[in-house]
């Protein structure tokens, strides 16, 4: 009993710790700001800060079209990462996979969600004006 009791102690701080580890990544990014451009030629300033995801369209359809969400990330690779977030006035779901090794990015988005104007996003580019925090 005793051996059981001491087992499911170390099980529940390994548990604990993970479910810390985990709260620690999701605001990767804070403190990351880029210019990042579609293929199709739009484009978007954004600014990580407080695990908000900060944007603005400064180029295309969207142009002068902002907002401010909260975004989750996770590391993947060396300065690889996965950040998604989900806009609210829009029944946006965006994730984003950030290549800061080749100054590249791909999107999938679902823009319009349960609604009739709901539209399916996978697009791609590559990001100027870096300037990068890792935590």
């Amino acid at each position: 009993m005793k051996h059981s009791l001491t087992f499911l102690l170390i099980l529940l701080g390994f548990s604990l710790q993970a479910i810390s580890q985990e709260s620690q990544v999701e605001h990767l990014l804070d403190g990351t700001s880029m210019k990042y451009f579609y293929q199709n030629g739009s484009a978007v300033h954004a600014e990580l800060e407080d695990g908000q995801f900060k944007f603005e369209w400064i180029d295309g359809p969207s142009k002068g079209a902002s907002g401010t969400c909260d975004y989750r990330s996770r590391k993947i690779g060396d300065k690889l990462y996965i950040v998604n977030f989900k806009f609210e006035p829009s029944e946006a779901f965006v994730t984003i996979v950030f290549n800061f090794n080749q100054n590249v990015f791909s999107t999938s988005a679902l823009l319009g969600a349960g609604t009739d104007k709901e539209l399916v996003l996978f697009e791609a580019g590559i990001i100027e004006q870096l300037t990068l925090k890792e935590k």
